[in-house]
């Protein structure tokens, strides 16, 4: 599995969560935007581990 696929499926399962925060909208962003920065963290920082090791 790729990480689009990953991000994909992911986005599938938490998007029904998200039309209850869409009710207030700045709410279901900021966690929408923490959710892909820690995915983005975990991608940079194995890449930078793997090319270290």
């Amino acid at each position: 599995m790729s990480a689009a696929t990953g991000i994909v499926l992911f986005d599938m399962l938490i998007r029904p969560f998200f039309k209850v925060a869409m009710k207030f909208p700045l709410i279901g962003f900021l966690i929408l935007f923490a959710i892909y920065g820690v995915i983005a963290y975990v991608a940079l920082k194995s890449a930078y581990l793997a090319e270290n090791h």
